[in-house]
């Protein structure tokens, strides 16, 4: 009985204790970094993040007609649309929605065939630049073309983010 009651006195003194540690203390006002859209630990820097749009929401700034979307990968729903006429001599507008507001981009080509390339889409304070592949669309469906893509956005004092998904262009 003894010996269990030392054995208990004993662990009791050495549960409270200092215990050496090599271990950083962190002050409890210190936050810790922000997971990014990519699942990695963030390095505490803003980025512009976009959200999905409905047709509701992007057919009140720009035209319905021929264009593209970008779909990030796993949601169906676009994070960014363009369109443009079938003219050489026509720009096409975009629509983004951040900070649960959509913002009209204008393109930097020409016409539907350069919508379809890809390119930069640009407002006052935002760039939007898409990427693919080009060449022969990965898939087709009932005239609607899919390329691999990536998405950067750059915001005017607020940093930068990239997206990756599918761009998918037609009617």
């Amino acid at each position: 009985m003894r010996f269990l009651a030392l054995t208990i006195a004993a662990a009791m003194a050495v549960g409270c204790s200092p215990v050496e540690s090599n271990d950083p203390v962190v002050p409890k006002d210190v936050q810790a970094m922000p997971v990014e859209p990519d699942g990695s630990i963030g390095d505490g820097v803003s980025r512009p993040m976009l959200s999905s749009m409905t047709y509701d929401e992007f057919s009140r700034v720009i035209d319905s007609g021929a264009g593209c979307a970008f779909m990030a990968q796993g949601n169906d729903a676009p994070l960014f649309v363009a369109v443009a006429p079938n003219s050489e001599k026509m720009t096409g507008k975009g629509a983004i929605k951040i900070n649960d507001r959509i913002t009209v981009l204008t393109h930097n080509g020409d016409g539907l065939a350069q919508l379809e390339a890809g390119g930069v889409f640009s407002s006052e304070a935002i760039s939007v630049t898409i990427e693919h592949p080009g060449g022969e669309p990965s898939n087709e469906k009932e005239g609607v073309f899919f390329w691999p893509a990536v998405l950067k956005i750059g915001q005017d004092e607020v940093g930068s983010n990239m997206y990756e998904g599918i761009y998918e262009c037609g009617a």
